[in-house]
């Protein structure tokens, strides 16, 4: 079945196609999610089943070619209200930051890694929650500050806040910025 067709057939109310969706997105929607919570596989799998829920309450705004990017907003920001309502920390992915192909790369990262962990801690949690949403997992100003509750403006000041207190923090710690 083409995208199309899986679309047309969604908002026809088809469950065959809902299966059809959720056969086929499962596991780029589940990494999605592991990627930003990296808890339990329960959780990961209770979100995923979310996200497919709220993609079925809302099939009259699939589009042709745009499903894939669809479920991963919809995964990203379950994902994300799900930290800020347990008031868990955002993990860093180090994956994220380097690759760990090159031994001494993979160590001069490493180290880099655990200096920016430290200088985020050093972050109030707004401000973390924030930076995290939007520097490494590339969540957008306006949709992050929705998902926080806070205005986008402010969320545009608290991300330069919080570049000019992490660059003073690493100063401190002999990282020049």
């Amino acid at each position: 079945m083409t995208e199309e067709e899986l679309i047309h057939s969604l908002q026809k109310d088809s469950s065959e196609a809902l299966c059809e969706l959720i056969d086929r997105y499962t596991p780029y929607v589940s990494s999605v999610i592991h990627r930003i919570i990296g808890t339990s596989p329960e959780d990961c799998k209770e979100l995923t089943a979310d996200v497919f829920f709220a993609a079925w309450r809302n099939r009259s705004k699939l589009q042709n070619g745009k499903v894939k990017s669809y479920l991963g907003e919809i995964a990203r920001n379950k994902a994300f209200n799900f930290i800020r309502d347990s008031k868990s920390f955002l993990p860093l992915d180090e994956d994220i930051i380097f690759n760990k192909d090159d031994p001494q790369e993979y160590t001069e990262n490493r180290d880099m890694s655990l200096k920016l962990k430290n200088a985020l801690s050093q972050l109030d949690e707004s401000k973390k929650e924030l930076f995290l949403r939007y520097y490494y997992y590339g969540q957008k100003v306006k949709d992050a500050a929705a998902d926080m509750n806070i205005n986008p403006s402010t969320a545009k000041i608290w991300l330069k806040r919080g570049r000019e207190e992490l660059k003073e923090i690493l100063s401190r710690d002999g990282i020049v910025c």
